[in-house]
């Protein structure tokens, strides 16, 4: 889902967009509970976000199970989903009009930029 994006300050400024991964639960301590105590062992929703440089969040994507963010990046096969949610994401951004720039080492190591006012 898109989030409304107040104007752009500059006019013609390039503008930075980079994708993050986060526990959806992390947002609201409540949420947290209700997942952990409605999954099975331990597991969370996990979703990427999408980002401005401002730390403005722009970009939601569907959620998906996996296990609590730790230095073990998610993968397809045990945190299913992974790879459709970021999908979506990605095709919301292009629709847009932001261009991929970068890419990392993980799947969701993007980041994207675009001319404010596009």
């Amino acid at each position: 889902m898109t989030a409304d994006a107040p104007q752009p300050a500059h006019p013609g400024r390039e503008e930075r967009l980079r994708v993050e991964l986060e526990d959806a639960a992390s947002r609201k301590w409540w949420a947290r509970i209700l997942y952990t105590l409605g999954s099975q062992y331990g597991r969370t929703q996990l979703r990427f976000v999408g980002r401005t440089e401002e730390g403005r969040r722009l970009y939601t994507s569907d959620t998906f199970p996996g296990p609590p963010l730790n230095k073990t990046p998610p993968q397809e096969a045990w945190a299913p989903g992974l790879e459709a949610s970021l999908g979506q994401l990605r095709q919301e951004i292009a629709r847009d009009g932001w261009s991929e720039t970068s890419h990392g080492t993980q799947p969701w190591d993007l980041t994207f930029s675009r001319r404010n006012g596009s």
